[in-house]
Parts: structure tokens; C-alpha cells; sequence
């Protein structure tokens, strides 16, 4: 049987603007180009079959939410694959909505 949610090896970074402390700090953010690299979610992979009930639990900041909005299109991973009924969510984003 073919899974109907795929997801192989599926990670998640964002680049966030660093912030120093302190009134010289807060101009310094202002003015410096620095970011940091935060990882979301990091190499989950797993197969959901057709009638099969699932749950998605973890505690806060684990990447659940971050998860579900790579598996409907509304994040790109930035490695691995999600598949939805055969198809990539992020590029038919639109043909996934009807």
C-alpha cells in the first residue's frame, strides 16, 4: 500500500536577525547584518498509511507546528521531501486546496 503522507529526512532552518543587549546593543542590531541559524525541525522521516490514525505530540518548541505547515504547503523544508497524496506540497499549493 501506498503512504498517503511521506516524509523522508525532512529538516527546517530559519536565519534569525541576532539582537545584542543594552541601548548600544539595540543600535547595533539596527545597523549590523547578523543572524544566527535556528533549526526547527532536524532529519524526521516518516510514512502515514490510508486509515491509519495518527498523533503528533512533543513538547513546546519541538516542531510540530513547523511540520504540519511544511506538510501543507506553507514552508519549504530546507532538506529532505514531503509528499502528499503524490504530491509536493509547496509547489501545488493551489491544486492541494481544492
Amino acid at each position: 500500500m501506498t503512504a498517503l503522507i511521506e516524509a523522508r529526512s525532512v529538516s527546517k532552518r530559519f536565519r534569525q536577525h541576532r539582537r545584542f543587549p543594552g541601548l548600544i546593543g539595540a543600535f547595533k542590531t539596527l545597523v549590523t547584518s547578523e543572524y544566527t541559524e535556528v533549526v526547527a525541525v532536524s532529519d524526521i522521516g516518516f510514512d502515514i498509511e490510508a486509515g491509519e490514525a495518527v498523533g503528533y505530540l512533543g513538547p513546546n518548541g519541538a516542531g510540530k507546528s513547523t511540520m504540519i505547515k511544511m506538510m501543507t504547503g506553507i514552508l519549504v523544508p530546507s532538506d529532505g521531501t514531503v509528499s502528499v497524496l503524490g504530491r509536493t506540497p509547496h509547489l501545488s499549493r493551489m491544486a492541494n486546496a481544492r
